[in-house]
C-alpha cells in the first residue's frame, strides 16, 4: 500500500496544481489531506473540485475549514487575521456542494487494518494542536498506531518513537519550512517514507494578494522566507 500525503493547501491553487500533478505520478493507492483547504488565499472552490473528484481520498478538516464555517465566530475558532480577505471571497462565491463538503470533512480518520491515524493537529486536539519536528514525541509512543499523519504546522516532518511512525508533508500552499511546497509518499510494507519538494512561481498568487489583500503584507512576505 502506497499513500500519498498533503497539506494546507490554504487556496494556493497555482502550488496545489504543481503538487496534485506530482502526486499524479507517484502511483499511490490512497492520497491522505490532512485539512485546511481554506484561509490566506483566494481559490479554494477550485480546490474542492479537485478533492471531490477523488474516489480513493482520505480528508480531514483542519482548523481554517472549520473557523470559515463559524461565520461571525470566525475569530473565536481558530483563524489567522491575515485569512479574514481569504474566508470574504469565500463567503461570497462559494458553490453549494462545495459548502457541503467542507461541512462534511471529519475531525480524524483512522484505518485499524494498517494501524494508522489522521489528524490536522494531534491526536488530543484534533485541529489546533501545533507537533514540530523539533517537538518531544514521548505522548506518541503508546498510542495505538504505527503511523499518524499530522498536518498544521506547514513544517515537514517524519520521525519515530517506539513502534509510531509521526509523518507531516509539510505544506503545499503555504511552507514555512523551507522555500517550495512539498508531500509525502508512504510504502506501508517497507515503512519507507520519502518528503519531496515542488517547484514553483508565486506570481499569479502574489498578484491575486494584491488584488483583495494589498494590506496584509504577512500574505506575500511568508512566500518569501
Amino acid at each position: 500500500m502506497k499513500i500519498g500525503l498533503f497539506s494546507d493547501i490554504h487556496g494556493n491553487i497555482y502550488a496545489f496544481e504543481k503538487v496534485w500533478k506530482e502526486l499524479q505520478h507517484e502511483s499511490c493507492d490512497l492520497y491522505c489531506f490532512m485539512g485546511d483547504i481554506c484561509g490566506y488565499y483566494y481559490h479554494q472552490n477550485e480546490v474542492i473540485d479537485v478533492l471531490k473528484s477523488l474516489t480513493n481520498l482520505i480528508c480531514v478538516s483542519g482548523n481554517h475549514d472549520a473557523a470559515f464555517l463559524c461565520g461571525e465566530d470566525i475569530m473565536r475558532n481558530g483563524a489567522a487575521q491575515e485569512s479574514l480577505g481569504s474566508f470574504k471571497r469565500l463567503n461570497e462565491n462559494i458553490k453549494p456542494d462545495n459548502l457541503n463538503f467542507l461541512k462534511n470533512l471529519p475531525q480524524k480518520y483512522s484505518i485499524e487494518e494498517f494501524k494508522l491515524a489522521v489528524f490536522h493537529g494531534s491526536p488530543w486536539d484534533y485541529r489546533d494542536e501545533y507537533i514540530y519536528p523539533t517537538d518531544s514525541l514521548v505522548r506518541f509512543k503508546d498510542l495505538p498506531y504505527e503511523f499518524i499523519f499530522l498536518g498544521h504546522t506547514h513544517y515537514a516532518m517524519d520521525s519515530s518513537i517506539n513502534h509510531v511512525r509521526v509523518i507531516n508533508p509539510g505544506s503545499c500552499g503555504q511552507p514555512r519550512d523551507l522555500h517550495q511546497p512539498s508531500y509525502a509518499t508512504v510504502d506501508l510494507k517497507n515503512r519507507k517514507v520519502e518528503i519531496k519538494r515542488v517547484q514553483y512561481n508565486p506570481k499569479l498568487l502574489i498578484k491575486d494578494i494584491m488584488k483583495y489583500d494589498k494590506d496584509e503584507p504577512y500574505l506575500v512576505r511568508v512566500l518569501k522566507r
